[in-house]
């Protein structure tokens, strides 16, 4: 009988561990600029902080892995505070997200110097193949990719755009909604049905230049497989 009654609360115990790792969140981070880059972040994980290795502005950073019920908090390791401890601030997890992708954007208001958004990233929902815009400006922009017109409003809410088909080259004109005739942006980008994009548009910085600025960041399928695959030669 004391068997019986034993054999239920170890797959209980088995379960709940499982249903553990099942939640477990995994983060990746970008930087907002070279500056950005240089800097110290970690991660806090109960007492431990593990470093955000290989920031990058233009590539995401490799993945570190939080238990889901306990809060982000990501750690300046390179500021401390007067008691000599490095300052840090919490990341705000929208409800939802599966794949959290943290823009680390600066912020001089904050001890940290920094100010972290998060980005859904996973591909279930930010597919192969398609650009996904954001809008860092004040203004409506209008842009079209190909022969696809998409409004992106200000406020950092995604706008997803598919161009569909085969590798080829494809026009991408951008101009504020207010005067849509007025082009501040031109060029021809590759699509690749492998790659997607994430899209941040800014003001141009240089201030004598009446256009708008993209900050483009690909993530290509294929190198990411050739890259797990690596990993698990090297492991075995």
């Amino acid at each position: 009988m004391l068997t019986h009654r034993r054999t239920p609360l170890v797959l209980l115990a088995f379960l709940l561990l499982q249903f553990q790792v099942l939640e477990a969140v995994t983060y990746r981070f970008l930087a907002w600029d070279s500056t950005m880059m240089e800097r110290k972040f970690g991660l806090k994980r109960g007492e431990e902080i593990v470093e955000v290795q290989n920031l990058h502005h233009l590539k995401r950073s490799p993945p570190i892995n939080l238990p889901g019920e306990v809060p982000p908090v990501l750690v300046a390791l390179d500021r401390k505070d007067p008691e000599g401890k490095p300052v840090a601030i919490e990341i705000k997890l929208p409800a939802g997200v599966e794949s959290p992708l943290v823009l680390i954007i600066p912020d001089a208001k904050h001890p940290t110097g920094v100010k972290p958004f998060v980005i859904e990233d996973n591909t279930n929902r930010f597919k192969w193949g398609s650009i996904r815009f954001m809008n860092a400006t004040s203004k409506p922009v209008m842009t079209k990719v190909d022969n696809k017109v998409a409004e992106v409003a200000p406020g950092w809410a995604p706008v997803d755009v598919d161009p569909q088909g085969d590798v080829r080259n494809m026009s991408v004109v951008s101009a504020y909604k207010d005067n849509p005739t007025q082009l501040l942006y031109s060029a021809v980008w590759e699509h690749n049905p492998d790659v997607r994009e994430l899209v941040i548009i800014v003001p141009n910085p240089n201030a004598n230049v009446a256009s708008l600025d993209f900050k483009v960041i690909p993530e290509n399928r294929k190198i990411l497989e050739m890259e797990a695959n690596e990993k698990k030669e090297k492991e075995q």
